[in-house]
């Protein structure tokens, strides 16, 4: 498994083999962006730690050649982070993308680019909103038979308040396109959360989907719990457990980064 880390703009740890090739650059123009790019050149698997302090800006490019498999897991704690991401997918490149945030404020853009036929993505997003979340997700259909499937999910806490805007663009003559959203935030406050889903889609030949929620987990789910003998805390815990763990394959790393989350929120 290939490893970044990324502390206040430094890389402070890196593990790479063959399988990719990266280039990074610090603050390198008058805007203070630093510029990650990833060649994923064979099946691999890649696990990036963002960690910093203060405001920071970065561009990511991640580019997976032709055929190839990738699993990719994103790590984002603490400081204000506006990022810009753009995945590039080749002919029949499969990316799987797990994101978990734990971060003061973000604003992010992401862009897929299916640019080859039979590409496909699986993008997963969890996060623990305490602040202003905002996350923009364009997915492109640029080439036939491409497939996305889009995972969303927040749970809202203290002053948190999160937008989800996420669009799917298939151009005529895309055909045999395939596209699945499921966007949901789980809030405990009353400040204003928003999904914004879109499929905008100019092909006849195409399948696609979404679904959005924004509320509280249901009482018969805390009921049937609590039936158990599980005390009230504990169930929500449970509940908020299961709903960031679901969907994602983690290794044994990432796991206990995520358990460590779930205990300093809720015990």
């Amino acid at each position: 498994m290939n490893k970044i880390v990324i502390e206040n703009s430094l890389i402070k740890d890196k593990t790479i083999d063959d399988t990719i090739k990266i280039n990074y650059s610090v603050n390198d123009t008058f805007l203070a962006v630093n510029n990650l790019e990833i060649f994923c050149l064979k099946d691999t698997g890649i696990c990036i730690y963002y960690t910093n302090d203060n405001d920071i800006k970065f561009n990511v490019v991640i580019n997976c050649l032709e055929s190839v498999n990738v699993n990719l897991f994103e790590f984002y704690s603490n400081g204000i982070l506006k990022i810009r991401n753009t995945y590039n997918l080749s002919r029949s490149s499969n990316l799987t993308i797990q994101k978990f945030y734990d971060i003061k404020e973000i604003n992010q853009f992401d862009i897929i680019n299916m640019n080859g036929e039979y590409s496909s993505i699986n993008y997963i997003l969890k996060t623990v909103s305490k602040n202003s979340e905002k996350y923009n997700l364009l997915i492109n259909h640029n080439a036939k038979n491409t497939s996305s499937n889009v995972i969303n999910n927040a749970v809202n806490i203290n002053n948190g308040k999160i937008i989800f805007d996420v669009t799917g663009l298939v151009p005529k003559t895309m055909s045999g396109s395939t596209l699945n959203q499921n966007n949901r935030i789980v809030s405990f406050n009353q400040n204003k959360c928003q999904i914004n889903p879109n499929l905008l889609i100019d092909e006849d030949d195409v399948s696609a989907n979404h679904s959005a929620f924004v509320g509280q987990f249901s009482y018969k789910e805390l009921f049937y719990l609590q039936s158990r003998g599980i005390r009230y805390d504990d169930a929500l815990k449970l509940l908020i457990r299961g709903f960031l763990f679901n969907n994602l394959m983690l290794n044994d790393d990432a796991t206990n980064s995520l358990e460590l989350i779930i205990k300093k929120y809720w015990g």
